[in-house]
């Protein structure tokens, strides 16, 4: 059977467009195992000993109950859930404010303790506003507070490198707030307080001396039990109806004009309650200080003040506060209307009840003058007591509004450092070079133009691959031997000489139409392996009984002279045959006597132009000489995109063998060497792919450990 190997149709722009494959990486990877080891390693024992030499710092955490059901409220209740998480947000942003950490840091001197303030005894003076940010900002740094999910937890952690320091600034952040906001409760409900008694005062003054006129009434006119005609009843519920109205009224006007009395009082910038206009708005005013507030002091810290985008951060702070300061004289005002309104109310009512009772002045004025001090004085008793119960219980919304916040935990003084986390710094450090290193693959596989596998290089050239020859290792040569070690001659049965003995039956199979076969073997580049392709090949058709000779036409770089022990060293080779038409080809040829059958031709002297002396004619002569004499020529040419020797000598071949090998190969320029080859349209062109990895020894793989053959015989 003939194997038929057409030059197919070869479009450049074609091979262009190839898709990067998992299997790629995946090959490529295993040539870089090295560089994933270095890399995932090295950089895991580079943060394992930065983390090592990294100063122990410890963390105290504190708990504190932020309480959604502690505060009482006068009228109805508001949307519970919505407010209790803008209060408790309110109270972190609290916890973490500038005025806890400088009340802390005068607590405990720590503008004085070293561990906090390495600059001690230097920049101690909180009255100067520069070290007070500088120290508000450390402070701020080692603090966290955040929220514990699911509960009405809030978790207060400070970090230090001292253990003792870090669980005495957890506590002292939670006893200072925690006094502030008692502090400041206990202030507005005094303030309070103070006024709602004033008020009281007098409505007791207005039941007694009604308590006293009514028994005056009753001694008079004998009346101990109501006795009044329908028309008297009638008036009766009416009044007390009017008057139980009133006293709904006068309740609202107290509440109302409380927490008008306070926002008008207010020095310290406290929330109002939801139930006036616009406090929401005024609450999220305040946190977004808050924020900024909290900003500016983490980049004065970690910047110093001189730093630019701080003058941005202040004069939005500034901003803020111009923003906070009139919201509050509009939540003032509206407070003001809701006192407005409700005294218009208590007077409109206090009309009605005033019109009653001129009504009913022409009935029967002593008995209607005591049913209606009877009526008033019970609801002025009503009043009375029922303002005198939530001031005893503390229940004016103006004081209590705050949320109530409680000790839940404090903190314990921790015996395990926090960081540096040394097992997980190491196991980052791993991962971080695990990824580094598949980046780096991954590049090198997208921008990589070195062909991989013999598929790659099927693909670039277009063409067939005749044989693929995979890394093999040889065993020392004999020193007796001619030729250089060689797997056709060292290792018989290894799968590199198997793949040579595939490249002769698949060239014997070839249709060439002349009696002897004269075949050429080129590459892209220097160091591809055609030389030990040819040296190879001849020595397998050697073997098969032919008549071999075997050409080193490479003029420039030659490498059988070398690499072959020639029984003649002064005999002349091809360059002398060229360039002497004296010379006659049978005395430039020399047998090698290890392999019958085999001749060589060197070139022993290397010509100054090379490619003149290829195409003055002499070397078809040779070809034609030998092809009467041999029954295989090999000619090993010079890389065919280096120099213009291999497409010379091409026009005398019957096969032009490429060699490609793995890992050296480029692509485009294969795909240039087969745009050279087309010109030859009558050549045999195929391909031998080189040092194919053992991966993909099926292409040729009968060697190996568990190779087809087995091991090599024993030499006697």
């Amino acid at each position: 059977m003939n194997v038929t190997v057409n030059a197919p149709d070869f479009a450049p722009e074609a091979a262009e467009n190839r898709t990067l494959m998992l299997a790629d990486f995946i090959r490529v990877s295993r040539r870089f195992l090295w560089l994933v080891a270095v890399l995932s390693i090295g950089i895991a024992l580079c943060a394992y000993f930065w983390s090592r030499r990294q100063t122990k710092l410890y963390d105290a955490t504190a708990m504190v109950q932020v309480d959604q059901h502690g505060a009482l409220n006068l009228g109805s209740a508001s949307s519970a859930s919505d407010e209790y998480e803008l209060k408790i947000n309110t109270q972190m942003i609290a916890l973490q404010s500038r005025d806890v950490a400088i009340r802390v840091i005068q607590e405990l001197g720590l503008q004085n303790n070293k561990l906090f303030n390495p600059s001690a005894p230097k920049n101690t003076d909180l009255n100067d506003p520069v070290t007070r940010n500088d120290l508000a900002g450390k402070f701020q740094a080692g603090l966290k507070v955040e929220r514990v999910p699911k509960s009405e937890l809030v978790a207060i952690t400070y970090r230090s490198p001292s253990p003792v320091l870090s669980a005495e600034v957890a506590n002292a952040i939670v006893a200072s707030y925690m006094k502030q906001n008692f502090q400041r409760r206990f202030q507005g409900s005094k303030e309070i307080t103070n006024w709602l008694l004033t008020e009281l005062d007098d409505l007791k003054k207005r039941v007694q001396g009604e308590q006293s006129e009514l028994l005056n009434l009753e001694l008079k006119l004998g009346i101990f039990a109501t006795g009044a005609n329908s028309e008297t009843s009638l008036y009766e519920a009416q009044l007390e109806a009017l008057l139980g109205e009133s006293i709904k009224v006068q309740t609202d006007r107290f509440m109302t004009e409380a927490q008008y009395q306070e926002l008008a009082g207010d020095t310290q910038g406290a929330y109002p309650s939801t139930s006036v206009p616009g406090s929401q708005l005024l609450t999220n005013l305040g946190l977004q200080l808050s924020e900024l507030e909290a900003q500016r002091a983490a980049l004065t810290e970690r910047y110093g003040p001189g730093y630019a985008p701080l003058k941005q951060i202040e004069s939005q702070v500034a901003e803020a506060k111009r923003n906070i300061a009139e919201q509050r004289r509009v939540v003032l005002a509206a407070a003001r209307e809701d006192v407005d309104a409700a005294k218009k109310t208590q007077e409109s009512i206090q009309a009605s009840i005033e019109a009653a009772k001129a009504q009913a002045n022409g009935m029967n004025p002593e008995v209607v003058h005591f049913e209606v001090l009877k009526a008033q004085y019970i609801a002025d008793q009503t009043l009375y007591n029922s303002l005198l119960t939530l001031l005893s219980a503390g229940g004016i919304e103006a004081g209590l509004k705050t949320q109530d916040v409680n000790r839940m935990s404090t903190a314990e003084i921790p015996t395990l450092p926090s960081r540096p986390r040394v097992g997980l710094s190491t196991v980052a450090g791993f991962g971080i070079g695990l990824l580094l290193s598949i980046l780096i693959i991954g590049i090198v596989v997208a921008v990589s133009d070195t062909v991989e596998t013999v598929e790659q290089i099927e693909e670039a050239l277009a063409l067939p691959v005749l044989a693929a020859v995979p890394v093999y290792k040889l065993d020392a040569a004999d020193p007796a031997s001619a030729m250089a070690p060689l797997a056709t001659l060292n290792a018989t049965r290894s799968a590199g000489a198997e793949a040579y003995r595939i490249l002769r039956t698949s060239i014997n199979l070839m249709p060439v139409g002349k009696a002897s076969r004269v075949i050429g073997f080129t590459s892209c580049g220097p160091g591809e392996g055609k030389s030990t392709t040819a040296m190879n090949l001849a020595v397998a058709f050697a073997q098969q009984g032919k008549r071999v000779l075997l050409i080193d036409a490479d003029l420039r770089k030659p490498a059988l002279a070398l690499r072959v022990k020639l029984p003649r060293a002064d005999a002349p080779g091809l360059s002398r045959f060229l360039s002497d038409p004296a010379v006659r080809p049978e005395e430039c040829i020399q047998p090698i006597d290890s392999v019958p059958g085999m001749s060589v031709m060197p070139v022993q002297e290397i010509p100054p132009f090379p490619s003149e002396l290829l195409g003055q004619g002499r070397l078809e002569e040779l070809v034609a000489w030998a092809r009467q004499h041999f029954d295989i020529v090999l000619i090993d040419t010079p890389p065919a995109l280096l120099v213009a020797d291999a497409l010379i000598i091409a026009q005398s071949l019957d096969i032009i063998l490429l060699v490609a090998r793995v890992g050296i190969a480029q692509r485009r320029a294969l795909r240039r060497l087969r745009e050279e080859l087309t010109k030859f349209p009558d050549k045999q062109v195929a391909v031998v792919v080189n040092a194919v990895p053992q991966s993909q020894s099926y292409y040729g793989g009968y060697g190996g450990k568990h190779g087809y053959y087995g091991s090599e015989p024993a030499k006697k």
